[in-house]
């Protein structure tokens, strides 16, 4: 007969947006130092999706220690900032504003020119170079 595994610690852990997932970064036994881990992360690369999360196991799983319960302790949006326990803050409201805004039909700041010439010049090179590769490969019949 099996013994009962003793409990385990809650854990927590620091992961990061990957594409459609999330990349554990870090994982601690304390909240304190998780926390501030988690602080540095997000100043350091403040552009990113962060979340701090709860892990806790779950004795009724059937992969014996290999499966958590876990609870989102905070969740950096670099769009909207911190957000504490899955709570979602709403969205500011937009300020109307005129000022800034130019009057009128917008035009280009300065023309740019297209380089026709170097196009020109490549198509010309590359039509040559295959008419003579042609020329070379299928003249010796």
């Amino acid at each position: 007969m099996p013994s009962p595994r003793p409990p385990q610690p809650t854990r927590f852990a620091i992961q990061k947006a990957r594409g459609k997932g999330w990349k554990t970064l870090e994982v601690g036994e304390e909240l304190a130092h998780a926390k501030a881990r988690f602080d540095q992360m997000v100043g350091i690369n403040p552009r990113a999706y962060f979340r701090l999360i709860q892990l806790d196991y779950n004795a009724d799983s059937a992969y014996e220690g290999m499966e958590f319960n876990w609870t989102l302790i905070e969740l950096y949006d670099p769009t909207k900032g911190p957000t504490k326990g899955g709570r979602v803050r709403p969205a500011p409201k937009p300020v109307p504003s005129t000022a800034g805004k130019p009057k009128g039909k917008r035009k280009a700041a300065e023309p740019v020119a297209l380089p026709l010439r170097i196009y020109l010049t490549v198509i010309l090179i590359g039509t040559l170079a295959g008419a003579l590769a042609y020329l070379h490969f299928a003249g010796g019949r």
